[in-house]
């Protein structure tokens, strides 16, 4: 009887070793996993950053053309649009870039 209290102590002591190391490696790939997502989501905000500041040169670069262009345009009062087949050089200046 004590022999088999003792075995019984002894499976369930190795059964509860089993079940740590498990709910270690467990947490150690969590981790891992966490790093890993961390330093991706790092460099995504970097590279949204750069484009960020990309859109904003661009932006100022096509307020500026506006400004110049605005002087010399002739507002149209039959019509907002260009005509498709009326060539329209702030287009064509942007398509260039």
């Amino acid at each position: 009887q004590l022999d088999e209290e003792e075995e019984r102590r002894k499976r369930r002591r190795e059964k509860n070793k089993v079940a740590a190391a498990r709910c270690r490696n467990k947490k150690k790939e969590r981790t891992e996993f966490l790093q890993r997502e961390s330093e991706r989501l790092e460099l995504m905000n970097a590279e949204l950053k750069a484009q960020i500041e990309e859109l904003k040169q661009e932006r100022q670069q096509l307020i500026l053309m506006l400004n110049r262009h605005r002087p010399t345009c002739i507002v149209r009062t039959d019509s907002i649009k260009t005509p498709e087949n009326e060539a329209n050089p702030l287009l064509e200046q942007l398509e260039k870039k």
